[in-house]
């Protein structure tokens, strides 16, 4: 089983490119304030992908489910290929799914709870024993939910829940600079944030594949072009004041003859000309090669290994 994990779009989705996949998640904040007319829009949208089975939550600026409830559902009604997942759950081929919208209080968003409080715990308590793929909107404390390396601002009840329940993968988002994924010895985090810091949907969606016994992430893996183009970028900025060396290169006679009227032209040498000419040329490819290497879908997605200690515990 394929699933394509993805977040906190606010809507941007239209300019989303979606890898096909058997499950397609998003984790919540669609929107940006959460009206209606935001939500139609969304639904309409994801209802409209390929994906055989499509999993939506809300976050906490998806207002519309908190507050009108009953308008959402209408709304929800008229897309009966979406699975919205409020302290609920669905099987899907042998694999249960939970999903749930709670965080701790922020900034009087929708579904905020008092962090360390009942309520949060009561919410968590509902995460049955069995869950295999767990959705939430918030990350759990100390997993993927730093801003630029500040704190932790994951929710605390959730993380001792997760110390009982152990699913295999646990997808959320809302923390936007923390997109990525970490893994432990008992779960796969997925913080799947479309949108970075700036909310511009910069960041690719993250596809895993289920096994019985183990998960597959893509997209992990080092961009070895795009490591070698910086290693030659980084040996041309420091390497200016080289010493030449010889080399034999075949042109063509008409380029070298115009090489060398145009080093006549310019009061300089042929070899000095073929220097600046080779310099820039070299500079101006190099810095095309990475734009197109450093695009979203290019980019390794951050990937954090855990280790053999728990991130639970």
């Amino acid at each position: 089983m394929r699933l394509i994990c993805i977040s906190d779009t606010h809507n941007a989705h239209k300019g989303m490119q979606i890898p096909d996949g058997d499950v397609l998640i998003h984790a919540g904040d669609a929107t940006g304030q959460g009206l209606s007319q935001e939500v139609d829009r969304f639904l309409t949208w994801f209802g409209s992908q390929p994906h055989q089975h499509k999993i939506l939550i809300a976050g906490n600026h998806d207002w519309l489910f908190q507050k009108h409830p009953e308008m959402a559902a209408q709304l929800l009604a008229a897309h009966p290929g979406i699975t919205y997942l409020q302290d609920s759950a669905i099987e899907i081929d042998g694999v249960k799914f939970w999903g749930s919208p709670w965080q701790p209080w922020f900034l009087d968003w929708a579904f905020n709870l008092p962090r360390l409080g009942v309520g949060l715990r009561e919410v968590w308590s509902k995460i049955p024993l069995d869950t295999d793929v767990l959705i939430t909107h918030g990350p759990p404390h100390g997993v993927l939910d730093q801003v630029r390396g500040g704190t932790h601002l994951g929710c605390e009840e959730l993380k001792a829940r997760l110390a009982t329940v152990r699913p295999r993968i646990h997808i959320f988002g809302h923390i936007h600079d923390s997109y990525g994924v970490a893994q432990s010895s008992a779960t796969t985090y997925i913080n799947g944030c479309s949108c970075d810091e700036d909310y511009r949907p910069t960041q690719r969606p993250i596809v895993l594949d289920i096994y019985p016994a183990s998960i597959k992430i893509h997209g992990i893996e080092p961009n070895l072009r795009l490591e070698r183009l910086e290693r030659i970028q980084a040996f041309l900025n420091r390497s200016k004041d080289d010493p030449r060396e010889e080399a034999v290169y075949q042109i063509m006679s008409a380029l070298n003859a115009g090489m060398r009227d145009m080093a006549e032209i310019r009061g300089t040498s042929a070899d000095d000309l073929l220097q600046d000419y080779l310099s820039r040329g070299l500079q101006s490819d190099l810095a095309k090669q990475i734009r197109s290497e450093s695009k979203p879908s290019k980019r390794a997605i951050p990937f954090t290994k855990l280790g053999d200690v728990r991130a639970e515990e």
